[in-house]
């Protein structure tokens, strides 16, 4: 009998096992939270026409991934507008979509959840205008949206650099890019970025985009500030010591109406950690992340986690690593089958092994050092749903509560709408809890992992 894989998750990730599950013969549903496959590297317009944003050779690549998942998804069960909101060993996976909810319990559940944008809290950071970088990017890739008149983009990492320039190639006024570290950050790892060369070009030539624009691009520079009254008007900024904390003397104050923030991504790991895989912590790969082995595999059976939701390592590994975990489900963790896996997928495993590689040069540009948490006073939001401030965070450590489960329980903050996917990373930075020797804990995941309504649990299909 043909196992039944469920993927949640229709980036490159889930649309490569779906691809490659459903060629070996699984019965596979795929569960996506969006209307269009994609994921947010290879998001879809919404308003009919394909809308081309990003470089040739990226346009090209999603071209061919998309072509190749059109091809098997009407063979599978493809569920849109649907949320993955709980998961158990089993595995077990909930699901609701509108005013109806479902509990899955296939074979494998395999999670390509991928990740969230991270910012640093900062003053003013709360104001209206003050976006994320991949949200100005998706209202680009899926509306036509040119965010604002006059942009400021800031953060760390390869994305504030493709989005700067993607909204300028589209004719926005893109005024400065404000990066944490160098371009020249990267360059420490040479072998790295040799294996991800092709990457590295398509960098450098957003990096001549922006020159081409007349965009300034400003490095080793932090927010001070966010000003304005109902909406932002101008940020201020600084040079940094090499710590994150800024320069005296060294400010600058640039008129905009939007500011887009990245530095970095927290992963989607509550629906692994729900279900009881085992977590470590590593800040630049996004947060807590489900430990796998070379086959995807967490530490409980029947349950896969990989690409970008199994550790930040970019939509390359992201492809490669979708075609194994297709594998892999279909083989049921079948151990006789794995070898002939890696045989039949030699260069899925290779691609992923050199893109791998490169993220350690990657990495070096995402680092954020000891001094970003000054950037906030004490008066800042951390979190943003619960309207927690750093000072009440502060005084909850004062108060004994040291651990995340108790600052949450103490302050409410990650109780909100978000579930603390936005927040508790910073969370735990305010309180010091990462200059603890060991690895601290999330807090104990517990459903709902999304918001779902009540009408939905209500209206439950049977099993």
């Amino acid at each position: 009998m043909s196992p039944h894989v469920v993927i949640v998750g229709c980036g490159p990730t889930g649309m490569n096992a779906a691809v490659e599950a459903e060629r070996r013969g699984c019965k596979v549903t795929l569960i996506d939270e969006g209307s269009r496959p994609g994921g947010q590297i290879f998001r879809q317009s919404s308003i009919g026409s394909e809308l081309r944003i990003g470089l040739p050779a990226e346009l090209k690549r999603k071209a061919e991934l998309l072509h190749r998942f059109d091809a098997v998804a009407e063979r599978i069960d493809y569920r849109v507008n649907h949320t993955a909101y709980a998961a158990f060993a089993g595995p077990e996976l909930h699901i609701s979509s509108g005013q109806s909810s479902a509990i899955l319990k296939p074979d494998v559940v395999l999670l390509a959840t991928g990740v969230c944008e991270r910012a640093i809290p900062f003053p003013g950071w709360t104001l209206p205008g003050v976006v994320y970088a991949g949200g100005a990017q998706a209202l680009l890739k899926t509306q036509g949206i040119r965010i604002g008149e006059r942009v400021v983009v800031a953060g760390a990492g390869p994305l504030p650099l493709a989005v700067a320039a993607q909204l300028s190639m589209a004719g926005a006024r893109v005024v400065s890019v404000a990066l944490l570290h160098p371009l020249r950050s990267i360059l420490s790892h040479p072998y790295a970025l040799w294996a991800g060369r092709k990457v590295v070009q398509e960098g450098w030539q957003y990096v001549n985009i922006l020159r081409r624009n007349g965009v300034k691009i400003l490095s080793r520079y932090v927010p001070l500030r966010a000003d304005g009254e109902d909406h932002i008007d101008s940020i201020q900024l600084s040079q940094h010591d090499g710590t994150g904390r800024a320069v005296a003397g060294t400010e600058i104050r640039i008129g905009c109406d939007v500011l887009a923030i990245n530095y970095g991504f927290t992963v989607h790991s509550e629906l692994a950690a729900m279900a009881g895989t085992d977590l470590q912590y590593r800040a630049e790969r996004g947060g807590w992340l489900p430990v796998v082995d070379r086959y995807c595999r967490t530490s409980v059976p029947g349950i896969l986690a990989a690409g970008d939701g199994a550790g930040l390592r970019g939509a390359w590994v992201a492809q490669a690593e979708g075609r194994i975990a297709g594998a892999v489900a279909a083989g049921c963790y079948d151990q006789s089958k794995l070898s002939r896996i890696e045989l039949e997928l030699a260069d899925s495993f290779r691609q992923r092994k050199i893109h791998e590689s490169f993220q350690n040069a990657v990495q070096e540009s995402l680092h954020l050092p000891a001094g970003v948490w000054s950037w906030a006073d004490e008066g800042t939001i951390v979190c943003r749903c619960e309207c927690v401030s750093k000072k009440r965070i502060e005084m909850a450590v004062e108060d004994g509560h040291t651990s995340l489960n108790g600052i949450k329980r103490n302050t409410r903050a990650g109780m909100g709408w978000c579930g603390g996917r936005m927040c508790l990373q910073n969370v735990a930075a305010c309180a010091g809890l990462r200059s603890l020797p060991l690895d601290y804990q999330p807090v104990t995941p517990r459903p709902l992992a999304r918001p779902v309504a009540l009408a939905a649990l209500r209206e439950q299909q049977p099993l």
